[in-house]
């Protein structure tokens, strides 16, 4: 035999091997686009869009969610579309530099086009997340509903803990609607409701996940935390954000009794050619719950100049003496009242 021959068939043999396991490598390197920030790993599927989060230095992902929006009446997810594309860039605003994702769904006949925008900051804890709808039919649309987070499948909010022992900080529509209270996941409810910001803690792992509204331009921002049982136990089934109307909310008090034409649904005609934005959403995953509440205040502070060194107002305020008992005679008899006490008092009423 021919060694120097069988020599040059291995040498080959191994190239050929070499070459088509880096092949493979690099299929599955381009597969996704993953960035680190301070504690927070941020990762877009190239083939779907979806998105998952993870805490920097943990293996397992924390969430796996994909955008979707309602528009003349019927859900639009990004997976329902035959293309995705993502373009990456460096992006700097006022929260500071971070990884720019756009992502953009279309080629779903008669739908409007989704974009998902993510950033994943350089040196912070943190991301954000907004959805745009682009019309890009002859004709004008109606959009409902807008949502920056749908998770139905893969990872929900898994804090690498029991889920018996996750507990929920839902913020509320009005300050008892729900009344704040912070909630065992199993607690009898199906769903966790919030408005505005949402923090999920595991007393075992010590990790949370928080979400929250940075800006409030047009939408209210309500969160869903989905809850069944199984063998008795509490089990995440599905958690959503939407950028959406007041009328669900409303619903269940000031509207309860309204006859169904005060009860309007929201739609918000988009012309051809024109698009909508989402609220902009704060995510962060933490060891450190305290931190993460710290974090999003400061920003809501940077974001909306919040007066802080102003005096508190202080006063009387008619609404959470009679919420729906007000009304104009109520409201003076109770003017006059304090308007004689000040007098015996001789300090000013205005």
């Amino acid at each position: 035999m021919n060694l120097s021959s069988v020599h040059r068939q291995s040498v080959s043999s191994i190239g050929f091997l070499a070459l088509l396991m880096s092949s493979f490598s690099y299929a599955f390197l381009a597969s996704e686009s993953s960035s680190d920030s301070q504690g927070l790993r941020l990762t877009v599927d190239r083939a779907t869009g979806d998105y998952t989060l993870r805490q920097l230095g943990s293996a397992s992902d924390v969430l796996t969610a994909t955008v979707a929006a309602m528009v003349d009446g019927r859900w639009l997810r990004a997976r329902d579309y035959p293309e995705h594309t993502i373009t990456e860039s460096i992006a700097k605003d006022d929260l500071g530099i971070a990884h720019q994702w756009t992502v953009r769904h279309s080629g779903l006949a008669g739908a409007p086009e989704l974009l998902c925008i993510l950033h994943s900051y350089t040196d912070r804890p943190f991301g954000d997340i907004q959805v745009q709808v682009q019309n890009s039919s002859r004709q004008t649309i109606h959009i409902e509903t807008m949502r920056p987070i749908e998770a139905i499948q893969g990872k929900i909010l898994d804090l690498g803990g029991p889920v018996a022992s996750d507990r929920v900080l839902s913020d509320s529509f009005s300050e008892d609607r729900p009344a704040i209270k912070i909630h065992d996941l199993g607690d009898e409810v199906e769903m966790h409701l919030a408005v505005g910001s949402q923090l999920l803690y595991n007393r075992q792992s010590h990790v949370s996940f928080f979400v929250g509204a940075l800006t409030s331009n047009r939408f209210l921002t309500v969160s869903r935390l989905h809850v069944g049982r199984s063998s008795s136990a509490p089990q995440i089934q599905a958690f959503e954000v939407d950028s959406t109307g007041t009328t669900a909310l409303t619903k269940e008090n000031s509207l309860k009794q309204s006859p169904p034409e005060d009860q309007i649904e929201l739609s918000l005609p988009v012309a051809s050619g024109a698009g909508l934005d989402s609220e902009k959403l704060f995510f962060s995953v933490s060891g450190d719950y305290h931190s993460q509440l710290e974090t999003y205040g400061s920003l809501i502070r940077v974001l909306h100049q919040a007066r802080i060194s102003s005096p508190a107002p202080m006063g009387w305020w008619s609404w959470t003496a009679h919420y729906f008992g007000l009304n104009e005679g109520t409201a003076l008899s109770h003017r006059l009242s304090k308007l004689s006490i000040c007098r015996a008092l001789r300090q000013e009423w205005p």
